[in-house]
């Protein structure tokens, strides 16, 4: 389909404003290959048809699956393994020395468009596994709150089924992982009830007010912002600032930085992870080898 420059350019614009996601002049291709399935699906013969169509606001369902192509992300369990690696032998051990301080202290952490859900459940198993190995010190499941983001309804349903292909859990997951937290159901695989409930998941568009979802000690936003201009990026970036406790880390994926918002955060090197501080704490970190809300929807 011919894709000329005068819906090239109303698309994208279109796009931006609803789900904030830039796309530069050389990413005409990316339209292509993420929307011509779906006119195909609609029997929309051409890129100018769907640009009518999108003036004139005529299906809700089209605004959704076009939102949907734009968004989708790669993403699987333990993807990139380091970031998980940094917060299960950093993060939950600093958790571990502050719960000794302070007993009932909660740990609270977002993971911000999360997809299909394999990040958040990934953090949700590595909690489960540090709760079994510290309950005799008084830490349990209820001293942590995983709240889980997307803008895709699509993608929610599928995060809160927690039912995944077997290419899906063969990927990043170990065999015992595999065998201790899924059972097989037909042709898929599902996560344990457990870990399910221990995942709260919100729909939420990065270009609305993010602050209803509260406070945290920890937000996961890997591979997200590479889709945002500057100008929203440096938005959102200061907002997670905000929703963050004092001494609560970011983490960004591995093509992302913070890096001019250094007045507000510290880039704290952890092995081959990069985690963002929020500023006012010095955080002690020993040398070691480089190796939720009353709109939440269930």
């Amino acid at each position: 389909m011919n894709l000329s420059k005068q819906d090239f350019d109303y698309i994208r614009q279109y796009i931006k404003a609803n789900c904030g996601i830039a796309l530069k002049d050389d990413k005409k291709y990316l339209i292509h290959q993420r929307l011509e399935p779906l006119l195909k699906s609609y029997q929309i013969k051409s890129f100018s048809e769907l640009t009518v169509q999108l003036m004139r606001n005529l299906s809700t369902k089209l605004h959704e699956d076009i939102i949907l192509a734009m968004t989708t992300n790669e993403t699987s369990f333990f993807r990139d393994r380091h970031p998980f690696d940094t917060f299960e032998n950093y993060v939950l051990k600093k958790f571990k020395e502050d719960h000794q301080k302070q007993k009932g202290k909660k740990f609270r952490i977002w993971s911000a468009g999360s997809s299909t859900g394999q990040e958040a459940y990934t953090i949700a198993m590595l909690i489960y596994e540090f709760v079994e190995k510290n309950k005799f010190d008084g830490i349990t499941l209820d001293n942590f709150v995983i709240a889980a983001s997307d803008i895709s309804t699509r993608a929610l349903n599928k995060a809160k089924s927690a039912t995944y292909y077997d290419a899906e859990v063969n990927r990043g997951l170990t065999v015992e992982r595999k065998e201790k937290y899924f059972k097989k159901v037909d042709k898929h695989w599902q996560l344990e009830k457990h870990i399910r409930n221990m995942v709260t998941f919100y729909q939420l568009n990065f270009m609305d007010s993010l602050s209803r979802m509260g406070s945290f000690d920890m937000i996961f936003c890997r591979n997200v912002l590479i889709y945002f201009d500057q100008n929203t990026k440096k938005h959102i970036i200061q907002q997670f600032h905000r929703m963050l406790v004092e001494s609560g880390f970011l983490i960004l994926g591995a093509m992302e930085n913070a890096h001019n918002e250094s007045d507000i955060f510290t880039p704290v090197r952890i092995g081959s992870t990069l985690l963002y501080q929020k500023k006012g704490f010095q955080p002690q970190i020993k040398k070691r080898p480089s190796a939720l809300n009353s709109f939440a929807k269930r």
